[in-house]
């Protein structure tokens, strides 16, 4: 019921979403953020070093309900995880998470979400980042770039080819 407010925030929002879809080369981007889920954080960590090792700067976010009971990893300051003392009594994330995030002005958004989350989404639609990367996802248009992604694949595959395409994106 809580998460009502969100849900309609995010109906609204993305009902008069409007941008021009950009395209970047790879050489080109120099500062993403990764929106992924917990439970695939290794494969997230391995693909956000290989990231930094091209030279890009990485930013990565996350929602951790606390469902598992697990008490997440130290990480370094680049991987933010939000969880429920991050959020408002309406389940919005609180001013100084829309603050920070805003403050980082990525020009790539890699979606790596397998499972959707209201947080990460509304984050995702108030994003400034002008080139958006996903996999099949129901409303492809906030999408620049989509990649197919069989369910049978395993996710590491799905992160690499990700990548491959992503190096392999040529604008003129």
């Amino acid at each position: 019921m809580i998460t009502f407010f969100l849900q309609q925030k995010i109906k609204k929002i993305s009902d008069r979403y409007v941008r021009d879809k950009k395209f970047r080369e790879y050489k080109d981007i120099h500062q993403v953020m990764l929106f992924f889920n917990m439970e695939d954080l290794e494969v997230v960590k391995t693909f956000a070093d290989a990231l930094i090792a091209d030279g890009k700067q990485v930013i990565a976010y996350t929602y951790d309900s606390g469902a598992d009971k697990l008490k997440p990893p130290k990480l370094p300051d680049r991987y933010k995880i939000l969880t429920k003392k991050s959020l408002n009594c309406f389940c919005f994330p609180h001013n100084d998470v829309i603050s920070a995030f805003s403050k980082y002005s990525a020009d790539t958004l890699i979606d790596l979400t397998v499972r959707p989350s209201l947080i990460l989404k509304y984050l995702f639609l108030n994003s400034s980042s002008d080139f958006r990367v996903g996999f099949n996802r129901e409303n492809g248009r906030l999408y620049d770039l989509l990649i197919e992604r069989n369910e049978e694949q395993d996710f590491t595959f799905f992160v690499n080819q990700m990548l491959f395409y992503m190096k392999s994106l040529r604008t003129k």
